[in-house]
C-alpha cells in the first residue's frame, strides 16, 4: 500500500514540473476545481442546458441553482476553519473509492434515468449524477481525507435530488411563494453549516437565516410580485446565506484583524494526482454520450389554444352530447400553480349507439381540464400523479388526429386494483405562457354508476409507483397488450370535442 505525505517543497531545478510544484497551494486547488468544473460541463452538458430551460420557463426546478452557490458559500466558511485531517494519503483507497463512485455516476445516468423517464423532472435524477461525479472527481484529484472534512457541504450539495423539495412546495401550497419558502430549507441548513464552529452558533445562524431569508421573500412579494419564480428562489437564499454569514463573522472578529482565512493555505495532502486524471477524463466522455430522456409525448402541447384560455372554464359540450356533472378541484394549484383549477365534466350521449354498447344505451365519458399560466408543469408533473394508478398498466400512448392540427394520445389503462379498463384520450394546446391539458375517460363498465378514474390531491401513488419501478422494473407498471375497446368512442369524441371549441372560439 502506497501512502504520501504533504508535497515536499520545489526542488530547485527549472523543470515544469519542478515549477508546478513550487506554485502557492492555492493556484494548484484553483485548477484541480476548474479541471473538474469543465469535466462536469462537458459530461452534464444537456442536463445542464435542461435546466437552464426549465428555469425560462417558469419551472420550479430552477430551485437546483440554489444549491451549488450555496454550497460554494458555505465551503468559504468551513475551509476558515483549521485543517485537523493528518497530512497523510492513502492514494489507492482514493483511487478505489472514486472510481467506484465514478461508476456508480455512469449507472444512475445510464440506467436509473431511463427508467424514470416519466418522472423525468420530478426526479432530475441526472442531477445525482453529476452530484456523484463531482464528488468521486474530488476523491481522486484532492483524496478522501479533505472530501470528508467538507462532508456537511456535499451533504448540502445532495439537494439537487428535487423529489423532497417538490413534496416541499407541494405541502406548502404551490406558487411562487411556496417556491421560495422551500428554497430557505436550503438557506437554514447552509448557513447553519457555515458558521457552526460549535452547536450553538449553528443553530443561531440558521435561524438568523430563515428570519433574514423570509424578509427578503415577503419583500419580493409585496414590492415586486411578479418577478419570475427563480427571483423568489435564488435572491431570499443566497441573501440569507451570505448576509448572515458576514454578520456572524465580523460580530466573532470584532476588534481582531478581519480576514477572510485566518490560517495559511496548507499544501494539498495528495501530490500523485496525474494517474487519476485519465480516469475522470475517461468517465466525462462516457457520460457525455449518455443522452437524457426525451420530452414526454403526454406532456407536450400540440398547438396554440383555439382562444384565449381562462382557469376554471369548462369546455363547450360538443354537439350530440349532454353535460350530466360538474365539479371542480382547486387543489391542484399546489402542482400546477396559483390559480389553477381542474374541472371535471361528465358528458352523456343523447342517444345511444350499437357499435359502442350492444344494449344501444348513450355512452358517458368523463372530461378532465385545466388551464395554468405555467405550462412546464405538465412536464414537471405528468398527469397521471393526479389520480391513484400506483397499481394499474398503462400502455405506450398512441398518436391520434383530431382535427384542427391537434393531436392526442390514446392510452389504455388496467387496473388491477379496481379490476377496471378504460381508455383515456389526452390533449393539450397553448404556449409558454398559458396551456390547457385535457383528459378524457371511458370505462369498460357502461352502467350509469361506473367508476371512473378520481383525482387524488395525495403523492403517495405516485411515490408507491416509483418505489414499484425502481426495484421491480418498468414491464410491472407497462400495458403490452392494449385493447382499445372503446377507441372508436374516445376518436369521434374527441374531434367533436375539438371542433366544438372551436367553433365557440370563432364564434367569439
Amino acid at each position: 500500500m502506497s501512502t504520501a505525505t504533504a508535497e515536499p517543497a520545489a526542488s530547485p531545478d527549472r523543470s515544469l514540473l519542478s515549477r508546478w510544484y513550487g506554485l502557492h497551494p492555492f493556484y494548484r486547488l484553483a485548477v484541480r476545481w476548474a479541471f473538474i468544473g469543465a469535466c462536469t460541463a462537458v459530461a452534464f452538458h444537456e442536463s445542464i442546458r435542461n435546466v437552464l430551460r426549465t428555469t425560462y420557463n417558469q419551472g420550479v426546478g430552477g430551485y437546483v441553482w440554489v444549491v451549488p452557490a450555496a454550497a460554494v458559500l458555505v465551503a468559504i466558511g468551513v475551509a476558515r476553519r483549521n485543517r485537523n485531517e493528518l497530512p497523510i494519503h492513502d492514494r489507492q483507497t482514493d483511487i478505489i473509492v472514486g472510481t467506484m463512485g465514478l461508476v456508480l455516476a455512469v449507472l444512475v445516468q445510464g440506467v436509473l434515468v431511463p427508467r424514470f423517464g416519466l418522472y423525468f423532472h420530478l426526479l432530475r435524477l441526472d442531477l445525482v449524477a453529476a452530484w456523484l461525479f463531482v464528488l468521486s472527481s474530488s476523491i481522486v484529484l484532492f483524496g478522501l481525507r479533505p472530501v470528508i472534512r467538507f462532508r456537511w457541504v456535499w451533504a448540502l450539495m445532495f439537494m439537487v435530488f428535487s423529489l423532497p423539495y417538490y413534496l416541499s412546495v407541494v405541502f406548502l401550497g404551490g406558487g411562487k411563494f411556496a417556491a421560495g419558502a422551500s428554497t430557505m430549507i436550503i438557506a437554514a441548513i447552509g448557513t447553519g453549516i457555515g458558521v457552526g464552529r460549535t452547536f450553538r452558533r449553528g443553530f443561531i445562524g440558521s435561524l438568523a437565516a430563515w428570519v433574514v431569508g423570509f424578509a427578503a421573500l415577503i419583500a419580493i412579494g409585496l414590492f415586486v410580485n411578479s418577478a419570475p419564480v427563480w427571483v423568489y428562489q435564488l435572491v431570499p437564499a443566497l441573501t440569507a446565506i451570505s448576509g448572515v454569514g458576514i454578520a456572524m463573522y465580523f460580530q466573532s472578529r470584532r476588534g481582531m484583524p478581519k480576514r477572510v482565512f485566518e490560517r495559511k493555505v496548507e499544501p494539498l495532502a495528495s501530490a500523485q494526482v496525474w494517474g487519476g486524471v485519465p480516469l475522470v477524463i475517461a468517465v466525462t466522455l462516457v457520460l457525455a454520450f449518455i443522452a437524457l430522456p426525451p420530452q414526454s409525448a403526454s406532456s407536450r402541447l400540440s398547438r396554440t389554444a383555439p382562444g384565449p384560455l381562462i382557469s376554471g372554464q369548462p369546455l363547450v359540450v360538443p354537439p350530440g352530447w349532454t353535460l350530466s356533472g360538474y365539479e371542480e378541484y382547486d387543489w391542484v394549484r399546489r402542482f400546477y400553480g396559483g390559480g389553477t383549477v381542474l374541472v371535471r365534466q361528465r358528458m352523456t350521449a343523447l342517444r345511444g349507439d350499437a357499435r359502442f354498447d350492444k344494449f344501444a344505451r348513450p355512452r358517458t365519458v368523463v372530461v378532465d381540464s385545466m388551464v395554468t399560466g405555467r405550462p412546464f408543469a405538465f412536464e414537471l408533473y405528468p398527469v397521471r400523479v393526479l389520480y391513484d394508478l400506483a397499481e394499474a398498466r398503462i400502455s405506450s400512448p398512441q398518436p391520434i388526429d383530431l382535427g384542427n392540427g391537434t393531436t392526442g394520445l390514446m392510452y389504455s389503462v388496467l387496473d388491477d386494483k379496481l379490476l377496471l379498463t378504460w381508455n383515456a384520450l389526452t390533449f393539450g394546446w397553448g404556449d409558454r405562457q398559458q396551456g390547457q391539458y385535457v383528459t378524457v375517460f371511458a370505462v369498460d363498465n357502461h352502467e350509469p354508476d361506473a367508476l371512473f378514474p378520481t383525482p387524488s390531491d395525495s403523492m403517495v401513488s405516485t411515490l408507491r409507483t416509483l418505489f414499484t419501478m425502481l426495484f421491480r422494473g418498468n414491464a410491472v407498471l407497462n400495458e403490452d397488450a392494449p385493447r382499445f375497446k372503446d377507441g372508436e368512442l374516445l376518436g369521434e369524441f374527441g374531434h367533436a370535442l375539438v371542433a366544438a371549441q372551436f367553433d365557440a372560439a370563432r364564434r367569439r
